[in-house]
């Protein structure tokens, strides 16, 4: 069997794997200079069976993270650590006469939520959201390059801020209402409008479009309301949430009618916000790795598993090997520059990384011995 299917043998079995759950097997013994975590309250071997399970989730974080587990090392508590135990099981025949923790943990939801951490410590600095209005309905008209003229004296509009500005904020964002360079008069309804919007607003600096739209229903005595979040970066709808609304026309102007009729709408908006941050997706951009100069399947693991840690990049993804190179792709919310960085700061047991060539979405990278 030749190297490439090798690793793409490997690469199945890691997935079948991370489906079921990390494994993990911890000592009591380990206790006393790892983790400090003693409860007053409760039967003693509960009490020791929490501990054992921070100390595992704890001990996954820090191989995931490196250096970086300093910045998450506040959050982890036993507490923490009992909602990402997936199943254990206790054996006593420790020879010191402790006990053993043997089970499984969930790796991939940590991950999530290191994300998550990471986007809220980033917030304002790097998620900066464009917010758009517009409608067509009689009495509530909002054309979108008005929307940010419009806020100061419009109650819609304020609550609409309002209601899309409460899960932005659990990640230190806010909205930044549109002005007159928009030239669109409703959402994009194809490729090239959505490359044209998201052009503009990476032009300014925004990382998202947030285009919230009021829309008769033809035949209809209410009107529909959508939610649609594009990503600059990718320069692709992220996702869309609405439905029609059970509020007549005539009664948009009751703020407290308008507030529960929107309210469901808001908490899909909210569920699929932190789903789209947790896993990655709404700021991640694809990156091509060509590793150079591999000479054998153990060095590749290992430049593999570099990528794996946590670093800045989600799970690495073989798209080719040939001869002594290597395409991986990565998906990171990081630039191509820090990328290219942090692949340089890899270290590896007798091989150095190089960065030899950087363009807007490809690395090469030279293992030197």
């Amino acid at each position: 069997m030749n190297l490439g299917k090798i690793i793409l043998f490997s690469v199945f079995l890691c997935q079948l794997v991370l489906a079921e759950g990390v494994s993990f097997q911890v000592s009591s013994t380990a206790l006393t200079t790892q983790t400090g975590t003693t409860n007053e309250d409760g039967d003693p071997e509960s009490n020791l069976i929490n501990d054992l399970k921070y100390l595992a989730v704890s001990n996954w974080l820090q191989s995931y993270l490196g250096n970086r587990y300093t910045l998450f090392d506040k959050y982890v508590t036993p507490e923490f650590a009992e909602k990402y135990i997936l199943d254990y099981k206790v054996s006593r025949a420790n020879p010191s006469g402790g006990i053993d923790l043997v089970g499984h943990l969930d790796g991939d939801s940590l991950k999530k939520w290191v994300r998550l951490v990471e986007s809220k410590t980033r917030g304002s600095n790097q998620i900066k959201p464009l917010w758009i209005v517009s409608s067509n309905l009689p009495g509530l008209s909002v054309s979108p390059r008005d929307t940010a003229n419009k806020l100061n004296n419009s109650s819609t509009l304020q609550l609409l801020s309002q209601l899309t500005q409460a899960p932005l904020q659990k990640l230190n964002s806010k909205l930044i209402p549109a002005d007159s360079s928009i030239n669109l008069e409703a959402p994009p309804k194809n490729s090239s409008e959505i490359q044209s919007l998201c052009s503009l607003a990476a032009r300014q600096g925004q990382t998202l479009v947030i285009w919230e739209a009021f829309t008769a229903c033809g035949g209809c005595s209410t009107p529909r309301f959508d939610i649609f979040v594009y990503n600059t970066q990718t320069q692709l709808l992220s996702f869309v949430v609405g439905d029609d609304l059970t509020l007549p026309t005539r009664d948009l102007s009751n703020p407290d009618a308008m507030k529960r009729n929107l309210a469901p709408i808001f908490q899909q908006f909210q569920n699929e916000w932190e789903n789209a941050f947790s896993e990655g997706s709404i700021q991640e951009v694809s990156y091509r790795i060509v590793l150079e100069n591999v000479d054998s399947y153990r060095t590749l693991k290992l430049l593999e598993g570099e990528l794996s840690r946590g670093n800045g990049f989600g799970n690495p993804t073989l798209k080719k090997v040939a001869s002594k190179t290597a395409e991986y792709e990565i998906k990171s919310t990081l630039s191509v520059t820090e990328v290219g960085q942090r692949l340089q700061e890899t270290q590896l047991p007798g091989v150095k990384t190089q960065v030899s060539k950087v363009d807007s979405s490809t690395l090469s990278v030279k293992l030197i011995r």
